[in-house]
Parts: C-alpha cells; sequence; structure tokens
C-alpha cells in the first residue's frame, strides 16, 4: 500500500451537526429548509468560495460561529501510540520537549489540512472524553498530543473544536477569524453531517 492510499483511510472529517445548526437558525427565526441550498455548500470541497457577504454571514449564525452553539467539530484519528521518556523532544525542530515520562499520539492530520501551524504547542484535543495538549510542531499530514498515562485504543476519534479547544481558542492562537479557519479546511478533509 502507497502512501496516497494510506492517507485516503484516514479519518479526517469536518462534521456539521444538524440538531445544533437547527437551533441556531431557530434563534434566529429560520428554518433549515429556507437555507439548505447554502448549508449544501458545506459539503463541496470549495463551496465556501462561491457565497457573498450576506451568505457567509447567515452561514456564520448557522454554524454558530462567533454566537450561538457550535455545530462544527475538525476530526483526525489516532494512529499511533508511544511512551517516551521524560526529555524527549518532539516533532520537526524539536519545538516541544516532555516533561516526564508520557504517551505521545500521533494524530493524522495537519497543516495540509487547514490546522493553523501557528498552534504549535498551543492547542488542546479532546479523545472520548479527556483532553490533551498538543506538543511538538504541527507537521504537515500529523500533529502529536500529550496522553500522559492515558492509552486510548488506536484509531479513536481526536476533536479539535470542542469544550476543551474551542473554535475562539483557535481564533486567539492563530489570528484567524472563525469562518477563516472553517475556511481553511482543505479538500481532503471529508465534509460529514451528523445529528
Amino acid at each position: 500500500m502507497n502512501n496516497s492510499e494510506q492517507q485516503k483511510g484516514l479519518r479526517r472529517e469536518l462534521r456539521f451537526s444538524r440538531s445544533k445548526v437547527d437551533r441556531n437558525l431557530a434563534a434566529h427565526g429560520l428554518k433549515y429548509v429556507e437555507v439548505k441550498p447554502l448549508l449544501q455548500a458545506l459539503l463541496e470541497e470549495n463551496g465556501l468560495l462561491g457565497l457573498y457577504g450576506s451568505e457567509l454571514l447567515l452561514l456564520e449564525k448557522a454554524l454558530g460561529l462567533g454566537a450561538g452553539e457550535l455545530a462544527i467539530d475538525l476530526v483526525g484519528e489516532l494512529v499511533s501510540v508511544k511512551r517516551v521518556p521524560a526529555g524527549t523532544k518532539v516533532s520537526y525542530g524539536y519545538l516541544g520537549q516532555t516533561e516526564g515520562s508520557t504517551n505521545l499520539g500521533l494524530v493524522a492530520i495537519g497543516f495540509s489540512d487547514g490546522i493553523p501551524r501557528n498552534a504549535t504547542n498551543q492547542f488542546e484535543v479532546k479523545v472520548g472524553e479527556n483532553g490533551f495538549s498538543g506538543i511538538g510542531r504541527i507537521a504537515m499530514d500529523q500533529c502529536v498530543i500529550d496522553l500522559g498515562d492515558a492509552n486510548p485504543r488506536l484509531g479513536s476519534e481526536v476533536s479539535f473544536f470542542n469544550s476543551n479547544s474551542s473554535l475562539e481558542t483557535w481564533v486567539k492562537i492563530s489570528g484567524f477569524t472563525p469562518l477563516e479557519i472553517f475556511g481553511r479546511i482543505t479538500a481532503r478533509v471529508k465534509r460529514v453531517w451528523v445529528a
């Protein structure tokens, strides 16, 4: 199996919650059917490029960007867990270093998927119900998280926009607006609707 075949099988998803979108729209007196064509553009790889100002403002309301309930999540896959000693330098340029003996998790998502690289050593993720910190430089196709003593199963979902690391946190770290962060997510990341 070559690298491109391996990459296709890894979970990289931008998930849109239909129930949260419905609640956000209801707060503005709108219904899903009234904005369905706009929301369907979300599933297209470059769907935001054809939208205009008022449509983008409506999209921000529907997705809870800035106000309301955040209706999107970026999800990657945990592909490796490795126990390392204290003082282990992590990722390219060794910008991260473990403070103690810990488990490091390799997540199959990186800056080529749209994660702002300047979030290196500053981001938080959620695996199951537990929050973990990113460590080391965000690489092209992957990033590393410090799992401490936790040892989640390989294939576990890693959530990037959640209660531990809100989209607003990513805004502060990266300097981008919520819509810019959302718009940076590349075509390699599958777009899906969830309940």
